[in-house]
This record gives C-alpha cells, structure tokens and sequence, in this order.
C-alpha cells in the first residue's frame, strides 16, 4: 500500500503531502489545478521521466510504501541493504536542476532501473496511453495466468522445473559431443603420446641432470688433477709442506704451553676441531678424484639418453602443450601428460553419459509436452471463464453489448508453455473480434481495463499482498450512468486493492472512501496548488462544484449530498449482500 506522497517542485505543485487511505482514494480539483502532476510524481516514484517543461528546478518525490505482503519484494529491499520502519520502505526519486536524476530506497541510492523494477510490482499506473495490460500479449498471458493462479500456478511451475532441466540436459548434451569430438581428434594421438612417455619413464628434471653429468665427464682429467692438488695441500707428502702437518706442529706446541696456562685449552680444542675437519675434507676431495668416470661408455650412455628425452619433448611438447605453450623440457612434459590423462578418463566416460543424457532428454521432450498440454487445457477453460467474468464487469460499465473473448492459439515453445494469449473485443453486435487496443475508443478502452482489473483482483487469494491501481482520469470519454459504473467498479476493485483515482466526475468521486482536493490558489503573479484531505462537508462542496460548477448552490449541494449518501449506501449494501452470501 502507498501511505504517503509528497511532491515538490513539479508545475503548479510546489510542495504538497498526500495521505493516501487504504481502499479508494479520489483526487479532484479544478482544471489547471495540478491533477495530471499527482500523476507525474507518482509516475516518477516508478522510474518514470520528468518532462523538464514541467519544471526549472529541482523536482523531487518522496513515497512511503507498505510492505505488508509483499513478501518478494521485501526480500528484494532486504537484500538491497534497504532500511524500513515499521513495515514501510521510504522511496525518494529526485530530479537536479540540470536534469540529472538520484534515487533512493530505504536510503540505498539505486539505478532508475531498479527503482522501476522494485516499485513496480506494488504500484500500476493506468493512464489513457499506457494500459499496457491490453497492449502486450505477454502481460495478457500472465493476467490469465494470475486469474485461474490455483489451476495453471502447479501446471506452470511444473512446466518451468522441466525446461530448466531440459535446457542444463541440453546444453550438457552439447558439451558432451564437443568432448567426443575432440576424442575422435585426438584421443589415438594423446594416448600413444602417453604410451610413448610410460616405456621411456622420464625423471622430472632428468634432462638437466644428465647435461650437469655430461659435462663433468667430458672435464674429468681436469677435475681429477685439481681434487688431487687440493689434497696434497692440505695432508702433503715427503717433498713438500702440506697444512695437515702444519695444523699439527702448531697443536703440539698449543698443548705444551697449556699446560702451563689452562686459558688456552679452548683454543687447542678449536684446533683439534679444525685438524679434523680438514682431514675429513681431504677425504671426500681424494673420494671425488677417485670416483669421477672419465670412461668414454659412461659419456655415450649419458649422451644418448639426453638424445632420447630431447626428442621426447620435441615430438610430444607440441601434442600435449601446457598453459602456456609446447613443453621445453621434460618436467614441463610431465606435468601437461597428467592433464592429457585426465581428458583421457574424461573421454572414457563420455560416450556412456551421453547416453544416458541423451535419453533422459527424450524422456524430458515427452514430459515437456504432456506439460505444455496441460497448461494449454488449464489456460484454455480459464480463458471462459475470465471472458465471462469480464464479460459481467462490462454489463455493470453500460456496456453490455460488447462481446469480450479470451483466445488461447499456439505459438512456439517457450518456459512458460507453448500459449499465447490474446484478450479480443467486439464492441457491439456484429462487430469482428480485433484485440482490445485496436477494437475500442478511448473510452471504451478504460471500461474494459477495468473491468479486467476487477475480474483478475476478484480471484486474487491473496488479499495482504494487494496491489496499488493508479488511474489517470479512466472516466474520460463517458458519464452519466457509465461514469456512476465506473465508481462502483473501482469500489468494487479497492476491497482487494489500494485504488487511486484522478477524476472530474462526482459519479465516480462519491465512491471514494478517501477524498483528496487538489486546491488552486493565485498571489502576486504565482499560481501554486496544495492537496487538502476533505471531511464530509467539504467532499459536499466539493462534489457540488464538480455538479454545477457551484459549491455554493442550494440544489448543487443537495444533489452532492444525495450522490454521496447513495454511494455510502451502495457500498453498504453490497457489503450486507456480501456477508448474507457467506
């Protein structure tokens, strides 16, 4: 429900507050007295434009909405970040000077896009050339839909859960035949790939081990004499000094003379370490001269198994490229073969789940259709009796030779079934049957949204989730008994929605349980409006000057009055029928 409007800075309105009652609610005021900007600021609040001819400031429109079941939309705000209060969600639409736009909802600034998006599922706003409902074909769908809910509701939410699965099955059968595809390509290729590395079984890092060999082999004589020299320094022979026997004079003469002071006995223990630990270095550097294998059989074995690698990376490195191209060595290979493994398994289990796949998705196509046949059968019986209920607004609207029918054709398969859906009148006797834009004047084309809007809250289940109607002067083009219909039709609308109404018939205002007065006043050059909320009193006044033109005359009033107490009493009545039915 909207509680609350305030509108300021739009044409003559420079700043009003509008309190909106919970059913019917009538805005009237004199030609000129700013009607149509009500309408704008509402229209705003939903995303709408601002014409800037309507202003040469800055406009803005704050609205405060009830959130009371609208469940999705509350989770929509809630997952927004959106703050409420009590329930209700305060919206802000703000247009600059410049004619930039700002809004916000529960103070989260959003796209004009998502105000539009949020807002709208709570607020319609039906004007002469925006009664979309009875333009889209798609929107008449969802109206049917909507109106047999406890019916085509299952049938269509089951219909949806098999062509989501039928869509995922589909599109898994596609990848799937990519996948044997590629198997086809390179299946044979990549698993004698992988057979050819499993009988050489390369070593990670081999490759580079056995260049290091290579070229210690090839400098082994050089290798082997410098191991020799460094052992000869350091343990010596006969002919010369080494520094084994050095390190040993020099201990010997430490330990006499500690001896004689105790405070050099750590020192000659930092040099036994230290004759030790060279004579264990002089052991692995004559280990190393030793052992180093300058045979040429050694040098060939190493060199032909570095051939055998290279080759292995050059025919392979291109057939099983890694992220970041064809394989450069061995640990590279290595690494892209695991990959080349798995696509392997993969396209071992391949073929067996494309065929279930694919049968399931066979299986899918049969309930798809039994599906869809149920939906159309569901829409088909529910497209009577919406044509007939519509039927029986339009007798109460003083239309009762139009001729309404609900037409339910195939078109292609879709989530939603394989129905379109198309709302047809004829407007009197004789008259073919064209959609409803087309077939009635504008008029006429209000009665027939309403009395649409009528049928479909009528079947509505859930009455805490109302919407909100807003109508931009639905009564024009008609009076007498047709606009005195129309204001208890949308009488008749507002016991299961919030109804706003901008009228300039008392007929349809008498009805209204809220009376709002745009009032026009004139100083110094300026003309500015105010929104009053009228008492009984003045709702008489007011009705008489929509009568007569007079809010002053005796028989004016009197006939406003009667108008009144006959609506009260309309309403009244209609609610005692009501509760004797059930």
């Amino acid at each position: 429900m909207l509680s609350t409007l305030r509108i300021r800075h739009i044409g003559v309105i420079d700043d009003a507050m509008l309190d909106f009652g919970p059913g019917f609610t009538a805005l009237t005021g004199e030609t000129g007295a700013g009607k149509t900007m009500i309408v704008t600021g509402l229209s705003m609040l939903l995303g709408g434009r601002l014409d800037r001819g309507r202003t040469s400031g800055a406009s803005t429109v704050d609205g405060t909405l009830s959130l009371s079941g609208h469940t999705e939309l509350a989770d929509s705000l809630d997952e927004l970040g959106a703050e409420e209060d009590d329930g209700e969600v305060l919206v802000v639409r703000r247009v600059t000077r410049d004619g930039r736009s700002r809004a916000q909802i529960g103070g989260v600034p959003v796209p004009i896009g998502t105000l539009s998006r949020l807002v709208g599922t709570a607020v319609t706003v039906h004007g002469q050339s925006d009664q979309q409902r009875l333009r889209d074909l798609d929107a008449q769908r969802e109206a049917l839909d909507r109106f047999a809910g406890a019916e085509i509701g299952p049938l269509l939410e089951r219909h949806r859960e098999i062509w989501r699965e039928r869509s995922l099955l589909a599109e898994r059968l596609s990848e799937l035949d990519a996948l044997l595809a590629e198997r086809d390509r390179r299946g044979t290729a990549l698993r004698e790939a992988l057979e050819r590395l499993e009988q050489a079984d390369p070593q990670e890092d081999e490759d580079a081990a056995l260049r290091a060999e290579i070229d210690r082999l090839g400098n082994a004589e050089e290798l082997r004499g410098a191991a020799g020299q460094a052992a000869l320094a350091l343990v010596g022979d006969d002919d010369g000094p080494a520094a084994a026997p050095l390190l040993a004079l020099a201990a010997e003469s430490l330990g006499r003379a500690a001896r004689t002071d105790p405070t050099l006995a750590p020192l000659l223990e930092r040099l036994d370490s230290v004759r030790i630990e060279l004579s264990d270095v002089a052991a692995e550097i004559s280990r190393y001269a030793e052992d180093i294998d300058a045979s040429p059989g050694r040098i060939q074995e190493a060199n032909e198994r570095l051939h055998e690698l290279t080759v292995l990376v050059r025919d392979l490195g291109g057939l099983l490229p890694g992220a970041d191209g064809p394989a450069e060595d061995i640990t590279t290979l290595l690494t892209t073969s695991r990959t080349a493994a798995i696509d392997l398994d993969r396209f071992e289990g391949a073929e067996q789940e494309r065929s279930g796949t694919a049968a399931r998705l066979t299986e899918l196509e049969q309930e798809l259709t039994a599906a869809a046949e149920a939906l159309t059968a569901a829409r088909t019986a529910a497209a009577g009796a919406l044509s007939a209920a519509v039927q029986e607004e339009l007798r109460h609207l003083e239309m009762p030779d139009a001729d309404i029918r609900v037409d339910v054709t195939g078109q292609s398969h879709r989530s939603h079934g394989r129905d379109s859906v198309a709302i047809l009148l004829a407007p009197h006797p004789g008259a073919q049957h064209l959609p409803v834009a087309q077939a009635a004047s504008g008029g006429e084309l209000s009665r027939v949204m309403l009395a649409l809007e009528v049928a479909l809250s009528s079947s509505r289940s859930d009455r805490s989730a109302a919407p909100v109607f807003v109508f931009d002067e639905i009564d024009a083009g008609i009076g007498g008994r047709a606009a005195l219909a129309v204001g208890q039709r949308l009488a008749r609308l507002a016991r299961h929605a919030q109804v706003i109404v901008v009228t300039h018939l008392p007929q349809v205002a008498a009805h209204a349980g809220t009376h709002l007065q745009i009032v026009k006043s004139s100083r110094e050059g300026t003309t500015s409006s105010t929104v009053e909320t009228l008492d009984r009193p003045a709702r008489i006044r007011e009705l008489a000057r929509m009568l007569a033109g007079d809010d002053a005359s005796d028989v004016a009033l009197a006939h406003a009055e009667e108008l009144l107490d006959e609506a009260r009493a309309v309403a009244s009545g209609t609610s005692a029928a009501r509760g004797a039915r059930r």
